[in-house]
């Protein structure tokens, strides 16, 4: 996906039409002074139109730069006529071209999207990619794949502290959760070295991970461990909701879980 800066072709279609408003007034079979000028115009706005994915414009831009590199004279006819089919290829390429808009707020989520995980990805780098993918998923306003990348950082989560308890189990994911809670409702005296070591860690750390599933409770269950989809329409809050909840659950871990 490209991003589009739109000023750019904004600009260029202003410069071409007040280019050819002026020479229209003029005498037009006289030369150009400096054809050489418009080839260097061209040449700029051939940059912008291979960099945003307009070849046709691009390549009309070429020849113009061919035909006014100075070395033969060129009328002011020709040349309003040169820059009105190049205005015109680029007005029917980009009329052929899909271009989504995102606010401010959106546009910052996706350009940015580790914005707010960078304490988490510091400490597991494994999750950047999946944090990158479900935030500008969400910017997008594509929230069941947003929430599909969110789950996934949360399960890493869970697995990690599930492997400091030794409870990940065959299977490693969500079901260790439960096993998790049980470790938590245990007797003291029943608790190995490592569950009482670490016991006020787990109870602190619980209410996030159980936040996070039941903020999608009615949306998606774990079966063997798996992630099964009920319903796949996720509106804007209570994807929000997921992220907000698998954040704070991470970056309590990134900071507290034993290394």
């Amino acid at each position: 996906m490209l991003q589009l800066y739109a000023d750019l072709f904004v600009g260029a279609l202003w410069d071409l039409n007040q280019m050819e408003g002026q020479w229209a007034h003029g005498r037009l079979d006289a030369h150009i002074p400096f054809p050489a000028e418009v080839g260097a115009r061209a040449s700029v706005l051939q940059l912008d139109c291979a960099e945003h994915g307009l070849p046709m414009t691009a390549q009309k831009c070429a020849r113009i730069m061919d035909q006014c590199d100075g070395s033969k004279p060129i009328t002011y006819r020709e040349a309003i006529a040169l820059l009105k089919e190049l205005r015109e290829r680029l007005e029917d390429e980009l009329h052929s071209q899909l271009f989504l808009h995102l606010d401010g707020q959106q546009a910052a989520m996706y350009q940015v999207p580790e914005k707010e995980w960078g304490e988490v990805i510091r400490r597991f780098g494994k999750v950047r990619k999946d944090v990158e993918e479900g935030i500008r998923c969400f910017a997008l306003e594509r929230y069941a794949a947003s929430v599909f990348h969110v789950m996934l950082i949360a399960e890493f989560g869970v697995i990690e502290v599930a492997k400091l308890f030794g409870v990940e189990g065959d299977k490693p994911g969500w079901g260790a959760l439960d096993r998790l809670q049980r470790v938590s409702t245990k007797a003291w005296k029943d608790k190995t070295a490592i569950e009482q070591k670490h016991s006020k860690f787990l109870d602190d750390l619980l209410p996030f991970a159980l936040a996070i599933r039941n903020s999608w409770r009615h949306k998606l269950s774990h079966v063997d461990n798996k992630i099964e989809w009920a319903d796949t329409d996720f509106s804007q809050n209570v994807a929000q909701d997921i992220l907000s909840a698998t954040r704070g659950f991470m970056e309590k871990l990134a900071r507290d879980l034993p290394k």
